[in-house]
């Protein structure tokens, strides 16, 4: 499924720049078309001056599936991992 590859790769590409100018980071850990899987590494960037303005995990997931539903991708999951 190398398009699939590459819609994923585009998508965290366009989202890279909502979560980079708090210092945030996507990474692509782990997607298994036969599962039906991605799994994406998040470092929550920081903002002292809006907390509420930086990227929480829930919202970047659903930005993520949303991106792969509107060019044709449907997954089961999406998981968003977050260091603790």
């Amino acid at each position: 499924m190398p398009r699939a590859q590459e819609v994923v790769q585009e998508v965290l590409a366009l989202l890279e720049p909502m979560v980079a100018p708090d210092g945030g980071s996507i990474r692509l850990a782990e997607f298994a078309p036969e599962q039906s899987r991605l799994t994406v590494d998040y470092s929550r960037g920081h903002n002292d001056a809006c907390s509420t303005c930086v990227l929480d995990g829930d919202s970047l997931k659903a930005f993520i599936e949303e991106g792969l539903q509107t060019r044709g991708i449907e997954l089961s999951e999406v998981t968003v991992r977050e260091p603790s």
